[in-house]
């Protein structure tokens, strides 16, 4: 069975936190438009890469090879990452690269935030439980104003 491309992007959109507003406002599309690209199941690989420039996101993992076809299709956009040989300085693409391998690195650090943040909220739920087991009123009542500051501040 073939992935349903729009949903998976959608599914990246939320994780980065980015508004659907705003991505429509950068890419230069309506909103409503854009929603009803993201139901497409077989949706355009250059959306996904202008989606994936938008938000901060390597759909690489998600789309493999998604980004060497459309480098194919488009050559004049296939960076080149080499020396200039008159006099040893790196082209202008190779800047693309090292922000790339910083691109992926901060992907890697978001990961583990959400994940860490994933872990803390499993633990206010269990010490909620504990809370609620051992009829500890007080301690409940703070916990919930916590979360819920928590939530008005995200």
């Amino acid at each position: 069975m073939e992935q349903h491309k729009g949903k998976i992007v959608e599914n990246a959109i939320k994780k980065s936190g980015f508004r659907m507003k705003a991505l429509a406002g950068k890419l230069g599309i309506a909103r409503n438009t854009l929603y009803t690209r993201l139901k497409e199941a077989d949706l355009k690989e250059s959306f996904i890469i202008e989606i994936g420039r938008v938000i901060h996101y390597d759909f690489s993992s998600d789309f493999p090879g998604i980004y060497e076809r459309n480098a194919q299709k488009d050559d004049a956009k296939v960076p080149r990452y080499k020396l200039k040989e008159d006099n040893h300085q790196y082209t202008d693409e190779f800047s693309v690269l090292l922000k790339d391998t910083h691109f992926n690195q901060l992907q890697e650090l978001n990961k583990k935030y959400l994940k860490l943040m994933e872990e803390y909220n499993k633990l206010l739920k269990a010490l909620i439980i504990m809370a609620n087991d051992a009829e500890l009123a007080g301690i409940k009542q703070e916990i919930m104003a916590f979360v819920k500051e928590q939530e008005q501040e995200n």
